[in-house]
């Protein structure tokens, strides 16, 4: 918590504008004007004032209760003396005019985007605290702002109730179309995945965890000056791009086993014709022909180091990378050999992966009851996977099964793949 200095946010400006009822009035018998003052990278400073509660602030947010507990801060004790003697001079203290009430400064609404001005989010974000409605169709931007403004003041528990009452997320999904939501960018997709973690709203918590991991929005570093959508808390961002890693790894997995399995001595094509050697090879060179042309496989010379650097894991869209492997055409050596290509074994491999990819997305309420076990960033491991025997159930209504599963079969550093 800041501990806030009224003389470092100009009280004589501060004065002057009470003075001309510039206060916004949250509670009509409200006892505390607080002012709240917010400045952006740019220095550009932000400051209004509103009639409150202080009963309200207490109950409703951890931050207030603090700040204003007579015995722990000195601004409590100061709020609480003037409540004394303005109780002695009034009885009621709902009575009191606006210039006598005491007035507490706080500094800073959190990372929140660049704003023309700080009093809707404010007002917002009070109303709530004091059980007032606010606008109905928030936009995902104002209620991402909003998120962020009440996690600042320790009030998230108000917020996500309101939330959930007025079904505002639903009310989002509502009014966008398939198409929109199709067309939605990185900012906004963070935005509601940002929404979804605050407030524990575990359908979106998925949804757009899928779509970050899926896209590749992940591993950047954000600004100072990004709002906090861009640098998701709760080491999100880190696990979303490890996952993505062992889902690109998997992939990998798959190409590199038919590239070993035809660079061996031993036999591929099973029709027994003394053409058989002359079809594995084929095959072989087929199939680097094919990775080198998808950009999924690089050779090197193994002389000497001529590289000036490492090669960059895939960046794009997942779905487009699916799209362009399981493109792999049914070689043939001649006519005679017309089922010894990858294609009919190396397909269903992918779309294994491809249908387990959308389980390896954030699990709303794993994540929100059980992170720690949830998480792959803390897991071991496992040293093999191997199809047929290891245990991978996508349709298991057991989350922990499902979930274990789909785990040991990204993160195994070894797959066996049946041919």
């Amino acid at each position: 918590m800041k501990r806030n200095d009224q003389e470092a946010i100009e009280p004589a400006k501060l004065e002057a504008a009470i003075q001309h009822d510039r206060i916004t009035v949250i509670s009509a018998g409200g006892d505390l004007v607080l002012h709240i003052r917010h400045s952006t990278v740019d220095s550009t400073a932000h400051a209004h004032a509103f009639r409150v509660s202080t009963t309200v602030l207490r109950r409703q947010s951890k931050y207030f209760d603090r700040l204003l507990d007579p015995v722990k801060f000195g601004e409590g004790q100061r709020v609480a003396t003037a409540h004394e003697q303005l109780h002695t001079q009034y009885q009621d203290l709902t009575k009191t005019i606006v210039d006598e009430l005491p007035v507490v400064y706080v500094e800073d609404l959190g990372r929140i985007p660049t704003v023309k001005s700080i009093e809707p989010v404010c007002l917002d974000f009070l109303n709530i605290l004091h059980g007032k409605e606010v606008q109905s169709t928030l936009p995902a931007a104002n209620l991402a702002t909003l998120a962020i403004v009440a996690d600042r003041f320790d009030a998230l528990e108000a917020v996500q109730i309101y939330a959930r009452r007025k079904k505002l997320m639903a009310g989002i999904d509502s009014r966008t179309l398939p198409k929109m939501e199709l067309a939605l960018g990185e900012g906004r997709v963070r935005q509601r995945l940002l929404v979804a973690l605050m407030l524990d709203h575990c359908p979106w918590i998925e949804r757009y965890s899928l779509r970050m991991m899926a896209q590749g929005w992940t591993g950047r570093e954000a600004a100072v000056a990004d709002p906090l959508w861009w640098d998701l808390p709760g080491r999100v961002e880190e696990e979303l791009s490890l996952r993505r890693s062992y889902v690109l790894e998997t992939i990998q997995s798959v190409q590199e086993h038919f590239l070993s399995v035809y660079s061996t001595r031993k036999r591929v094509c099973r029709l027994g014709y003394d053409s058989s050697p002359e079809c594995d090879s084929f095959q072989l060179g087929e199939i680097v022909r094919f990775f080198l042309r998808a950009g999924t496989l690089k050779m090197q010379g193994a002389i000497t180091n001529t590289e000036d650097s490492e090669i960059v894991p895939y960046a794009g869209d997942l779905a487009l990378l699916f799209d362009k492997l399981k493109q792999v055409p049914e070689y043939q050596v001649n006519a005679h050999h017309s089922h010894c290509g990858i294609r009919t074994q190396y397909v269903p491999f992918l779309q294994l992966v491809e249908a387990a990819l959308p389980h390896a997305a954030l699990c709303g309420t794993c994540w929100v009851e059980d992170r720690h076990n949830h998480s792959w960033l803390d897991s071991k491991r496992p040293l093999r996977w191997s199809q047929g025997t290891s245990e991978l159930d996508l349709r298991s209504t057991d989350h922990r099964r499902r979930h274990v599963g789909l785990r040991d079969f990204f993160m195994a550093t070894q797959k066996d793949w049946l041919v």
